[in-house]
């Protein structure tokens, strides 16, 4: 409360939460690779982060988790921290799922290998025209200098002179990786 008084933007974050706030702006996580939502007490897989463990593995966006570790997983108990709490681990270590996939009578099972998996701050960089590029920056991660250096490396060599650089619905994050992104367009000494 008495830091919501000096700054609106400032928070206290208690340490058992430290990590689970910290984790999208470190550039990964460890995990199965899933995005999902709950779905009448069922949790629906939205997508499979590319390369992750669960597409490598054969998990589809549209299928419906109802098994984890052999036990049961649907109705009250499936809230967003039990899910991730299941799914969630230490790089190397395995769960097993359970999915309804339709157009299949009998339950997919799935033993999946918990990895690191990347999140990307950038979510686009394309050229608009044959000079003008476009980067959309979602949010300022441990990794974002590093992915906009490349995505500006890539559009100059598509002929870029001009960019058009997106940060709407940019919820912020690290400081010095918005400072690292302003000096890319800043002489120095400004």
């Amino acid at each position: 409360f008495l830091l919501e008084q000096l700054d609106p933007h400032s928070v206290y974050i208690p340490a058992r939460d430290l990590k689970n706030v910290s984790e999208p702006l470190e550039g990964n996580f460890e995990g199965i690779g899933v995005q999902f939502n709950i779905l009448n007490d069922t949790v629906l897989v939205i997508n499979t982060v590319s390369g992750g463990p669960s597409e490598k593995i054969g998990v589809l966006a549209g299928d419906k988790i109802v098994r984890i570790n052999d036990s049961v997983f649907v109705g009250k108990m499936v809230t967003n921290d039990a899910v991730i709490s299941k799914l969630k681990g230490e790089e190397g270590t395995k769960v097993k799922i359970g999915v309804v996939r339709s157009g299949f009578k009998d339950l997919l099972y799935f033993d999946i290998t918990r990895g690191k998996i990347p999140l990307y701050s950038i979510d686009v960089a394309y050229m608009i025209n044959s000079n003008i590029g476009y980067v959309k920056i979602s949010t300022f991660s441990r990794t974002t200098a590093e992915e906009f250096k490349l995505a500006v490396g890539k559009l100059k060599a598509k002929g870029m002179q001009k960019m058009i650089l997106d940060l709407r619905s940019n919820g912020g994050g690290y400081l010095d990786a918005a400072i690292s992104i302003a000096d890319e367009f800043l002489k120095d000494k400004e």
